[in-house]
């Protein structure tokens, strides 16, 4: 019987304890992949970023190149070289003739060294798409170390193409793959890059770069899930057999994916410590109280014994209990029997009595708990067998000692509060630090008051349990929870969660920053609260479909720290066990610089690097937009096409400088000579189309090309030498809604061929 209550305490202990550190577990690990994912999701959108302004820049570089220069491998060298400081962006600039030929390089290249890009995949795949690449990383035959390319393709005014722009980015010192180092997970984790076909791009181990990830051998499900498509965190076994944490996440910029592996070892070493302690806690409590039951339950059945003893000498020997009186059957031997039958009752109703304090006494030695009892002079008159168990002290020596002299001074003064007030007929429960045998022990106490009367408690009964195993969790967790909270306190990146009724219930410490607003004080308030009620109902919806269960990505532009920022939030979606959404993890970043660039480079690839005035696709937008306004509204537009005369003399006689020179002054000319209405552009070389917007009528436009025409013919300084310039001018009408753009444009290209036909130094209108 003692076996079996042994296994039973033992089972149910060891059982409960591990099922409540598996869900602790469980929980933990959804909070870590949670947050893991969360991070590589940003540092993927901060690469993204940063590859996609690359790509910008190498687009802005290559419309900047003139058209004249793209057939000189002399001229695009001394178009790379001029532009030397992209070197804190590329680690090379290089330009391949359309026949893979390398025609130009921003660095060296070492003498009798043959290099080509034919038959090179970035080469190749900008030849066939016609269009920039990021190409997949490779080992440089220039460089000789492994790199990546973003190409930009050049084209000649029939689309024919010429060249390919390669702007070089070298994997190992890259200054976005070296953030990825930073989002090492734990002490032992580590982050890294591969290709969507598993060629390691990032990696701790420098010498895995350029490897496949499944060079090594064995098999790792969470990697093969990554590469299938997988994003999001999963918990697998590497290669080696130990358990990890993985998050995956793909670029949109690149066919890349980043990924973090985070120990499972590591990160639940305290629970697999506490899971240990708790088994051999519960052993410890199962062995010690079988033992005790069976000591208990061996000493209940000693009176049996013994009663079984008395009946069976009684049965043996033929003896009848009415001998004991040993009287007669007078007055004497009355009263001997009726004193027989007294005393026979009396020592029955104490042997009741000593029974069923007996049976008290073992319940309360069994219990793992200080059990007794105080009188209302606050003198024990009752303790369990645990006294001497958790604080050294034999409960037969506290009998009529007060609770002052037995736990002494330090001890009583922590709860001499509370036993004067349970004395006063006050049931409390609460928890204080006792110090135990040298220590101090964490314990709840429960105070009964055992009423008397009216006026107060007759004593106190006394429950005080140990939690120190409890307490000790609580600070791991607590230890834990502080540094999850210093982690996205030191974040650049606003990181919140809303539950249901679009509340904040937590904040980092990042609100104060930009904010303003303690971390604390947002906790229960509304958005609307916080950020104003116009941006509330602009991130509204996201919030309402984040609740439907999706992932979402929205921008807003607000004021942050006294400037207008653009921020970028994503929504993910807290999901439960039954698919239900209990909140939103919010995460906000801070893309104002981003855009800023994107807008610069958006400008930059609009206008004329040489002139300043707008270029090709500038112009191209200006003459749909008001051909547009011209049919909204009936007004009159012409299209004024010009070439400088004999400017091929001027740059052959006078070299390239001159030209320049002739080209900037002659833009300036025509800017000073238009109406604010009107659009300047130069298409290419020497040519230069002007756009005549809310002409009164078709013949206005004559007078306006006469006076540009004779403002042309002023003497022109270039360069320090003095040149007489003229310019052909060709017009074209604008037709109405029939005539489309290129119709237009090669009107006004046929009335410059007149009027060069007719001796240049003159308008031409065409059909006229």
């Amino acid at each position: 019987m003692a076996s079996v209550v042994i296994v039973l305490v033992l089972a149910a202990t060891v059982l409960v304890a591990m099922l409540a550190l598996e869900i602790a577990e469980r929980d933990m690990k959804g909070v870590i992949g949670d947050q893991q994912y969360a991070s590589i999701s940003s540092a993927a959108a901060f690469i993204d970023d940063r590859l996609d302004a690359k790509k910008q820049l190498m687009h802005a570089l290559a419309a900047d190149l003139p058209l004249a220069a793209r057939t000189d491998a002399h001229q695009v060298q001394a178009y790379l070289e001029a532009r030397a400081g992209l070197r804190t962006e590329f680690l090379n600039l290089t330009a391949f003739a359309s026949d893979g030929r390398l025609i130009a390089s921003l660095r060296a290249i070492p003498s009798g060294a043959s290099i080509t890009g034919a038959g090179t995949q970035y080469f190749e795949a900008t030849v066939d798409s016609k269009k920039g690449i990021v190409s997949a990383p490779f080992q440089s035959r220039l460089l000789k170390v492994p790199v990546m390319l973003v190409t930009a393709p050049l084209f000649d005014d029939a689309g024919k193409l010429l060249m390919v722009l390669a702007g070089t980015i070298a994997l190992q010192d890259s200054f976005f793959l070296r953030q990825v180092d930073r989002l090492k997970p734990g002490k032992s984790g580590y982050a890294y890059v591969m290709t969507t076909d598993g060629i390691l791009v990032g990696h701790p181990d420098k010498a895995r770069l350029m490897q496949h990830i499944h060079q090594r051998p064995g098999t790792n499900k969470a990697t093969d899930m990554a590469l299938a498509g997988y994003e999001g965190w999963t918990e697998a076994l590497n290669k080696d057999g130990a358990e990890g944490i993985y998050s995956y996440k793909r670029l949109r910029e690149a066919e890349w994916i980043l990924a973090a592996r985070y120990p499972t070892d590591e990160a639940f070493a305290p629970m697999a410590e506490m899971r240990q302690q708790a088994v051999l806690v519960g052993a410890a409590v199962a062995l010690l109280a079988g033992l005790l039951a069976w000591l208990l339950i061996h000493r209940m059945l000693a009176p049996l014994e013994a009663l079984r003893r008395n009946v069976s000498s009684i049965r043996r020997d033929g003896a009848d209990i009415a001998l004991l009186q040993g009287g007669t059957q007078d007055e004497i031997g009355e009263l001997g029997s009726a004193f027989y039958d007294l005393m026979a009752e009396r020592e029955q109703a104490l042997a009741r009595t000593r029974a069923s304090e007996q049976r008290a006494r073992i319940i309360a030695d069994s219990v793992p708990a200080l059990i007794g009892f105080v009188n209302r002079d606050q003198c024990y008159e009752f303790a369990n067998a645990h006294y001497q168990d958790m604080l050294g002290i034999d409960p037969k020596s506290m009998i009529g000692q007060s609770v002052r002299a037995t736990l002494g001074e330090r001890n009583y003064g922590r709860i001499a509060d509370k036993l004067a007030a349970a004395m006063r007929g006050e049931h409390l429960h609460f928890e204080a630090q006792f110090e135990a045998r040298g220590r101090d022990v964490h314990y709840t106490f429960d105070y009964t008051p055992a009423l008397a009367d009216d006026t107060g408690s007759g004593g106190v009964y006394i429950l005080v349990t140990d939690i120190s195993e409890r307490k000790t969790a609580e600070l791991i967790l607590a230890a834990s929870e502080k540094r999850l909270q210093l982690i996205t306190d030191n974040l650049p990146v606003l990181i919140s969660y809303i539950d249901s009724v679009h509340h904040f219930q937590f904040a980092n410490a990042t609100f104060d920053k930009w904010f303003g607003v303690a971390p604390g004080s947002l906790v229960g308030r509304a958005l609307a609260d916080v950020f104003g009620e116009a941006v509330y109902q602009h991130a509204r919806p996201y919030l309402e479909t984040c609740f439907g269960g999706q992932t979402v990505t929205f921008e807003v532009k607000m004021v942050v720290a006294g400037s207008q920022k653009i921020l970028a939030t994503t929504y993910i979606p807290d999901l439960q066990g039954d698919a239900s959404v209990a909140g939103v993890y919010a995460l906000t970043h801070d893309m104002t610089h981003v855009k800023e660039v994107e807008e610069k480079l958006i400008q930059l690839a609009r206008i004329d690097s040489l002139t300043g005035i707008a270029n090709r696709r500038r112009f191209v937008e200006a003459l749909y937009q008001a051909s547009e306004r011209a049919r909204r509204h009936g007004g009159a537009m012409a299209l004024a096409y010009l070439d400088i005369d004999h400017f091929k003399n001027i740059n052959d006689t006078h070299g390239h400088a001159v030209g320049d020179a002739v080209l900037k002054e002659f833009a300036r000319r025509l800017l000073g000579n238009v109406r604010a209405t009107d659009t300047v552009a130069r298409l290419s070389g020497d040519e230069f189309v002007i756009i005549f917007e809310d002409l009164n009528s078709e013949q206005e436009v004559l007078p306006l090309a006469a006076k540009i025409a004779m403002a042309i013919r002023m003497p022109f300084d270039a360069a320090g030498v003095s040149l007489a310039v003229t310019a052909s001018i060709g017009i074209a009408l604008f037709s109405g809604a029939a005539q489309t753009h290129e119709e237009l444009l090669a009107n006004a290209d046929s009335a410059l061929y007149r009027a060069k036909h007719n001796g240049r130094d003159g308008v031409a209108m065409h059909g006229r």
